[in-house]
């Protein structure tokens, strides 16, 4: 029973530490941009590491961060102190990277590439024939990248197809998925909902005039999309059937983030929104002096946004107000990241911030997981130790064998 009970213990501290990172575009697969974790104070900056180009989204998994640059290259930098770890060089662009199963996969060109994380080794590439632009979305099994009009769905571990399907419309933002259902939107304004198994149609759903559509979320049992006309739509997850819309004041680049019933994104009118879920409503719009084109972040009772005067933001989520916001320059279109109980963010001038004090411990609030692993551990073989003893004792005495 005492080591079952650790056993639980050891369990529960790993998942701990893995529900801090953030391995791809938007934390998850479902978009939400959502992280339980708690957030820095203030605007403290644990270290600026820069690096050649501008930079897209984070992934960050197991103290490594990962990010690609438009300069052709995948940089692997230590949360720590923002030292770079590996590089692995491309001719072409380089999309938000997925970290899944100790691999980090990528577009850049017309080629999805699959790394291994710990070296940054090439363990496979596949060809498309058009450009990628968007995040890929990985599975234990698969992975899913929109190429052009075209969605492919690859082997994981070897990059053989399994299936491709057109969809008539380029797709330059990135899927999302849920319950075995991938979501994505076209350049025509249509949404459509397909099976991963086979690419299956469940439900398309055509948004009038609606132009580009923002990366998809998913949560709540909806989908929220955001479109270049200016509108944000609520869709049924399981039928497509529209609940509501909202009419922001400009464009809409930004993949709205979801937690707690609340959506949250910004516009090209410079306003960053929080709505609730149910029915649209506004709930709270804060006025920054640039356009929005990043996605926000959420954690716990924050919104963490950037916009295009330089600012990074982190807002309280019931009320809007400014708990801190700090100058980062040139922001471009990489969105927040949360990790370790640390914000990080690139830029479009290649400087890449973690906000956070790492404490007199290097790690701080990380390594305390280690530490805490460290002893469940301990404590599992001094409790196997004790139990062991009084069996070999008992079976020297009766002349007979114990189990260990």
């Amino acid at each position: 029973m005492r080591t079952a009970l650790l056993v639980f213990v050891v369990v529960l501290l790993i998942g701990h530490v893995q529900m801090q990172e953030w391995p791809t575009l938007k934390h998850d697969n479902q978009h939400t941009g959502f992280a339980d974790s708690l957030l820095p104070e203030d605007g403290e900056i644990a270290w600026i590491s820069h690096v050649d180009g501008t930079l897209s989204s984070l992934a960050i998994q197991d103290y490594s961060i990962f990010v690609g640059t438009d300069k052709g290259t995948l940089h692997a930098i230590s949360v720590f102190n923002g030292k770079e770890l590996w590089r692995f060089g491309t001719k072409e662009k380089v999309s938000s990277p997925t970290i899944s199963n100790e691999r980090v996969y990528f577009g850049s060109g017309d080629n999805l590439y699959c790394l291994n994380a710990t070296t940054g080794e090439k363990i496979w590439s596949y060809t498309t024939g058009n450009i990628i632009r968007s995040s890929p979305v990985v599975t234990n099994d698969a992975v899913y990248i929109a190429s052009d009009d075209d969605i492919y769905a690859l082997d994981a571990m070897n990059g053989k197809l399994i299936w491709k399907k057109n969809f008539g419309n380029e797709i330059t933002a990135s899927p999302a998925l849920d319950n075995g259902i991938l979501f994505f939107g076209t350049s025509g304004g249509t949404v459509y909902a397909i099976r991963i198994g086979n690419g299956s149609v469940v439900w398309s759903k055509i948004l009038d005039n609606c132009g580009t559509l923002s990366s998809p979320t998913v949560g709540g049992g909806r989908i929220y999309v955001g479109c270049s006309n200016g509108l944000i739509y609520s869709l049924d997850e399981t039928t497509g059937a529209e609940l509501w819309t909202f009419k922001a004041g400009g464009r809409i680049e930004s993949s709205p983030s979801y937690a707690n019933s609340i959506i949250c994104f910004g516009s090209y009118d410079s306003l960053i929104y929080t709505l609730y879920s149910e029915n649209g409503a506004l709930k709270w719009s804060y006025a920054t002096d640039g356009q929005i084109k990043s996605s926000p972040a959420l954690s716990n009772n924050r919104v963490i946004a950037t916009s295009q005067d330089g600012h990074i933001y982190v807002l309280n989520a019931e009320s809007g107000e400014v708990t801190w916001k700090h100058q980062i320059g040139a922001t471009g279109n990489s969105s927040p990241a949360i990790a370790y109980e640390k914000i990080f963010i690139g830029t479009s001038d290649g400087e890449l911030y973690c906000f956070g004090s790492w404490g007199s411990l290097p790690g701080e609030t990380s390594w305390k997981g280690v530490v805490y692993l460290t002893i469940a551990l301990l404590l599992f073989f001094c409790m196997w130790w004790l139990d062991r003893k009084p069996r070999s004792v008992i079976a020297k005495k009766s002349g007979g064998v114990a189990e260990i």
